[in-house]
C-alpha cells in the first residue's frame, strides 16, 4: 500500500464515518494459552506433533507440520477445520515423501501453492500443487537452497520464505547462534536461491538458536507510511524455549531487536500463562492472508506453537504437541477519529465540498504537493468541510475529523 493510497482510505473512512484500527507491536507482549492445553494428541501411534505452519484456506484452518515416532521424523497435514476447538477431531494425514520442519504458502505471482521443507536432496527443497488439501498431492521434489550454513553443526535448519514487491527472502537457522538470508529475484520463483547465504545477525548458540519466521505486519504503511516486517528466532532459556523478536523496514536489511531475551521475551514461559508446557517452541503466528507476503494482524496475534509436558525423554522422543496462544495486550491506534499528538512527521488534509462545480483537495508533506480537479455536481444545501490530520509515529496515530451535516455531492460517491 503506498503512502497516497494510505491518505486515500484515510479520506474515505472520514467520510463515511468509519473508524478503522490498527495496532503496534507491544514492547512487552503478554499471552494466554487459548486452551491452556494441548489442541490435538497424535494419532496413528504416532509420538509427536510439531514443527507447524498454518495458512487460511476457504474460511478454515490448514496446518501442516512434523510427525515422530521412535527417534524418526516424518511429515503430516491436518484435515481442514473451523474453529480451533475442531483441531482435536480433525484428521491427521501422514505423507509419503517427508517434508519436515514445513512452511506452507500460496505464490500468488503464479497461482500456485509452495511447500518448503529440510532434509531432502539438499539443505532445503520445495514442492508445489494446486491444492493443499491433499497431503499426497504435490508435484516432485525441487532445490530450494543447496548451499551450507558456515557454524552450524547439523546443517540449515528451519527456513521459511517470504516476499515484497520485488525479492523472494529466504531466512533459515543453524542451532549455531546465526540466522542466515539468501534473496532472489521474485519473477524466478518457484526455483533455487542457490549455493549462497549472508549471516545476518549473530549471537550465542543459546540466544539465537532455531524456528526463525518471517512476516509483514498489517496496517504499518498507515501508522508509520513505511512496511514493517517481524521476525521471530526461538532460544534456549534456562526455564524452556522461548521466542525473541526483530523488526526491520526493509527484509534486504538490518533487523533490530524488539523484545529481548528470557527475561522479556516476545514469547515465552514468563509471559505466556501457559501451564501445561515449560517451553513456548517452533512456532508460526496466524496469518490474515495465505500468500508469500506472510501477512500477520497485530490487533488479532495469535501463535500456533508446540509444547510438552514433564518428561526425560531425549529430544527426538519429546512428545510435543500443538497449542494456540493469544496476544492479550495489542497496541491499538485508530483513523477516523481520536485524539492530537506530535511526532516528527505530520500529514494534514482539507478536502472542502460546496455548492460550487469543482473542489480542491491540499496535502502538505515533508514532499509537500497539491491538485485541484473539476467536477459536475448537484447542488448541495449547505457547505461541507472534512478535515483530517494524520500523525503516525511509533506509538501514536491521530486523525481529527470536523464536518457538517451536508449530504455527499455525486462526485465523492464511488
Amino acid at each position: 500500500m503506498s503512502f497516497r493510497t494510505s491518505l486515500n482510505l484515510l479520506v474515505s473512512a472520514a467520510a463515511a464515518g468509519i473508524t478503522a484500527q490498527y495496532c503496534d507491536l507491544p514492547a512487552s507482549p503478554q499471552w494466554a494459552a487459548t486452551p491452556d492445553a494441548p489442541l490435538a494428541l497424535p494419532m496413528h501411534n504416532w509420538t509427536s506433533l510439531k514443527d507447524f505452519t498454518h495458512v487460511p484456506y476457504e474460511g478454515q484452518h490448514l496446518v501442516y507440520g512434523s510427525n515422530v515416532n521412535n527417534s524418526t521424523y516424518g511429515s503430516m497435514n491436518f484435515g481442514l477445520f473451523k474453529d480451533w476447538s475442531g483441531m482435536a477431531n480433525a484428521s491427521q494425514n501422514g505423507m509419503n515423501s517427508p517434508t519436515v520442519a514445513p512452511t506452507l504458502f500460496y505464490f500468488a505471482p503464479k497461482s500456485i501453492w509452495v511447500l518448503c521443507y529440510q532434509w531432502g536432496p539438499t539443505a532445503f527443497s520445495y514442492r508445489t500443487s494446486l491444492d493443499p488439501t491433499n497431503a499426497n498431492g504435490w508435484g516432485p521434489t525441487e532445490p530450494l537452497y543447496t548451499g551450507g550454513a558456515a557454524g552450524a553443526p547439523y546443517g540449515p535448519i528451519d527456513q521459511t520464505v517470504i516476499a515484497d514487491d520485488d525479492n523472494m527472502y529466504l531466512f533459515f537457522a543453524g542451532d549455531d547462534g546465526s540466522i542466515y538470508r539468501s534473496i532472489m529475484d521474485i519473477d524466478s520463483f518457484p526455483g533455487s536461491f542457490g549455493p549462497n547465504a549472508t549471516t545476518i545477525l549473530m549471537d550465542t548458540t543459546e540466544n539465537l538458536f532455531e524456528a526463525v519466521q518471517v512476516y509483514k505486519l498489517k496496517g504499518q504503511y498507515v501508522l508509520h507510511a513505511l512496511t514493517k516486517w517481524l521476525m521471530i528466532v526461538e532460544c534456549e532459556g534456562s526455564v524452556g524455549r522461548y521466542f525473541r523478536s526483530f523488526t526491520a523496514t526493509n527484509l534486504g536489511g538490518n533487523f533490530t531487536e524488539l523484545s529481548g531475551l528470557e527475561s522479556n521475551p516476545f514469547a515465552g514461559k514468563s509471559n505466556t500463562k501457559i501451564t501445561w508446557s515449560q517451553d513456548v517452541s517452533h512456532g508460526d503466528l496466524i496469518r490474515s492472508t495465505n500468500d508469500q507476503t506472510f501477512e500477520v494482524d497485530p490487533c488479532n496475534l495469535q501463535m500456533l506453537i508446540q509444547g510438552h509436558g514433564p518428561t526425560t525423554a531425549a529430544y527426538n522422543d519429546i512428545p510435543w504437541y500443538p497449542d494456540l496462544i493469544t496476544l492479550q495486550n495489542p497496541a491499538p491506534m485508530q483513523y477516523g477519529g481520536g485524539s492530537s499528538s506530535s511526532s516528527s512527521m505530520k500529514t494534514t488534509m482539507t478536502t472542502k465540498m460546496s455548492t460550487s462545480t469543482s473542489h480542491s483537495t491540499s496535502t502538505s508533506t515533508s514532499h509537500s504537493t497539491s491538485h485541484s480537479t473539476s467536477h459536475s455536481t448537484t447542488k448541495c444545501p449547505a457547505p461541507s468541510t472534512v478535515t483530517h490530520t494524520v500523525t503516525p509515529s511509533a506509538k501514536t496515530v491521530t486523525v481529527t475529523v470536523t464536518h457538517s451535516a451536508a449530504p455527499t455531492p455525486t462526485w465523492y460517491q464511488n
